[in-house]
C-alpha cells in the first residue's frame, strides 16, 4: 500500500489521511485473496474480430437455412420421395461429412481456421446452383453431398476460431452469442424462403439464398488469421485419432459423447422422416416445412440468448446439454403425438431451444477442455458422431423399408427415449459435479 507522503489512502470506511494509517491494519491485507471489484467485462461484440465472425456466420446461415428445407420439400413433394429415398438424401450429407471431417479437423489444428472456414462456405454456396438445376433426386443428392463436405470443414474451423478469438472464461457466452446469430437466421431463412416459395417458385427462393450466401464471404475475410500457438509438427495419420483419445480420456467429454450419441440417433431419424410426417400426418404442403423450421429457429434463438446471458456456466455446461436433450424429447413428443399443426409448431420451438442448449454449451465444453492445440480434432470427433449416427439411422431406415404408416409411432418413441436420456444426463452431471467439487446450481 505504498504511496507518496501526504496522499490519501482508500479503505472500506472511506478515504483516510496518511497519519490515520498508523496503529491499525488495513482492511485489505496481503492475506486477503478476495479479488477486488473491477470494471464490468466488455461486451463480447465489442471484440471486433469476433463480431466479424458472428456476422459472417449469421448471414451465411440465412442462405443455408433457406436452402435446406426447400431441398427437402423438393424431394418429398416434387419428386415424391419415399422414406427410403429421404433417408438416402440425408445420408448423402452425412457420408462425406463422416469421411472428411477428421481430416479437416487435423488441418484446422495444423493450418489456418480462418481460411478453412472460408473454403467451407465457398463450397456451401456452390452447392445451391446444383439444387436449382435439379431435374431428379440424384441432383439433390449431389447438392447435399457438397453441403456435407462444406460443413465438415466449417464445424471444426468455427469452433477453433471461437476459442482463439475469445477468452476461455467467456466461451459459454460467446457460443451463445454465435449460435444466437445462426439461429436467428434459422427463423428468418426458412420463413423468407417459404414466403418466396409460395409467392414465386422454389428456384426463386434458391436464387435468393445464393445471393445472400455470397454476401457472407466479405465478413469471413475480415476475421484475422489467428492460429494455434506452440509447435505444429507435420500432420501424421495418428493425429486423426488424437481427438478421440482426448474425448474418451476426459470425464466431461465422455458424458458429452453419450448424450450426443443418443440425441443424434433420434433427431436424425426425425429429420429424415419429418417431410413424410408433414405430408401424410399433418396433410400440409411443402411450404409448411419451411414454416416449421422457422418455428424451430425461434426456439433455437431463444435458447442461444439464454446461454449468452449465463455468466456462471463454465464447468456446468453438461447441465445445459442434458437439459437440452430433455427439451428436444418433450418437443418431439408434442410435435408428433397429436398430428395437429399448432402442436407441431409448439413442439418445433421446444426442439429448437433444446438443440441450441446442446450446441452452444457442448461446444463451449469442448473448447474449454480440449485447449488450443486440439480444438479442431476434438470438435471433429463430435461432428463425426453427429453425422455418423445420421448415416447409421438413415441407412437403417432405407434398409428396413419403413412403411409410411410406421412413421408416427417411430417418431413418438424417439421423443420418449430422449426424455429418459435427458433425465439420466442431469443425474450423471450431478454425480460428476460432486466428484469434482463443482456446485450443482443451475448457471446464472
Amino acid at each position: 500500500m505504498g504511496g507518496e507522503p501526504g496522499t490519501a489512502v482508500g479503505t472500506a470506511e472511506g478515504v483516510v489521511g496518511e497519519g490515520e494509517r498508523i496503529g491499525r491494519l488495513p482492511d485489505i491485507s496481503p492475506l486477503d485473496h478476495t479479488p477486488p471489484e473491477g470494471p464490468p467485462e466488455p461486451r463480447l461484440l465489442a471484440n471486433r474480430p469476433f463480431l466479424y465472425l458472428v456476422l459472417g456466420e449469421g448471414v451465411a446461415a440465412l442462405a443455408f437455412w433457406a436452402y435446406l428445407p426447400i431441398s427437402f420439400s423438393e424431394a418429398a413433394f416434387r419428386f415424391d420421395a419415399t422414406p427410403r429415398e429421404m433417408s438416402i438424401l440425408l445420408a448423402s450429407f452425412s457420408l462425406p461429412f463422416v469421411l472428411s471431417n477428421p481430416v479437416q479437423g487435423t488441418l484446422v489444428d495444423r493450418w489456418s481456421p480462418k481460411w478453412m472456414n472460408l473454403l467451407g462456405y465457398l463450397a456451401l454456396v456452390g452447392a445451391i446452383p446444383l439444387a436449382m438445376a435439379a431435374t431428379s433426386l440424384p441432383w439433390l443428392y449431389a447438392s447435399t453431398f457438397m453441403v456435407g463436405l462444406a460443413d465438415a470443414t466449417i464445424q471444426p474451423s468455427r469452433s477453433a476460431l471461437t476459442g482463439l478469438l475469445v477468452p476461455a472464461d467467456r466461451l459459454v457466452q460467446a457460443n451463445g452469442v454465435l449460435w444466437a446469430g445462426v439461429h436467428l437466421a434459422l427463423v428468418v431463412g426458412p420463413l423468407a424462403g417459404g414466403i418466396v416459395q409460395r409467392a414465386a417458385s422454389n428456384d426463386a427462393a434458391l436464387a435468393a439464398a445464393l445471393g445472400v450466401g455470397l454476401l457472407s464471404l466479405p465478413f469471413f475475410l475480415l476475421v484475422p488469421d489467428r492460429r494455434p500457438g506452440g509447435e505444429r509438427p507435420p500432420a501424421r495419420l495418428r493425429d486423426l485419432g488424437e481427438g478421440f483419445r482426448v474425448a474418451v480420456r476426459e470425464p466431461e467429454l465422455r458424458l458429452l459423447l453419450a448424450l450426443a450419441g443418443s440425441l443424434f440417433l433420434v433427431i436424425n431419424a426425425f429429420w429424415a422422416l419429418e417431410p413424410i410426417y408433414v405430408r401424410h400426418a399433418l396433410r400440409r404442403g411443402g411450404d409448411a416445412l419451411s414454416f416449421l423450421w422457422a418455428a424451430h429457429g425461434a426456439g433455437a434463438f431463444a435458447g442461444a440468448l439464454l446461454v449468452s446471458r449465463a455468466r456462471e456456466a463454465s464447468r456446468r455446461e453438461l447441465l445445459l446439454v442434458a437439459g437440452g436433450v430433455l427439451a428436444v424429447g418433450v418437443g418431439q413428443l408434442a410435435y408428433t403425438g397429436t398430428a395437429r399443426y399448432g402442436a407441431a409448431l409448439a413442439g418445433s420451438v421446444l426442439m429448437g431451444l433444446g438443440l441450441s442448449l446442446y450446441f452452444a454449451a457442448g461446444l463451449a465444453l469442448i473448447q474449454r477442455v480440449a485447449g488450443d492445440a486440439r480444438r479442431g480434432r476434438v470438435t471433429s470427433v463430435f461432428g463425426v458422431l453427429q453425422e455418423g449416427t445420421a448415416l447409421a439411422t438413415t441407412l437403417g431406415i432405407a434398409a428396413a423399408g419403413l412403411a409410411v404408416g410406421l412413421v408416427v409411432p417411430t417418431l413418438v418413441a424417439g421423443g420418449g427415449v430422449l426424455v429418459v436420456v435427458g433425465l439420466l444426463g442431469v443425474r450423471a452431471f450431478l454425480r460428476l459435479a460432486r466428484s469434482q467439487g463443482v456446485a450443482w446450481r443451475a448457471p446464472a
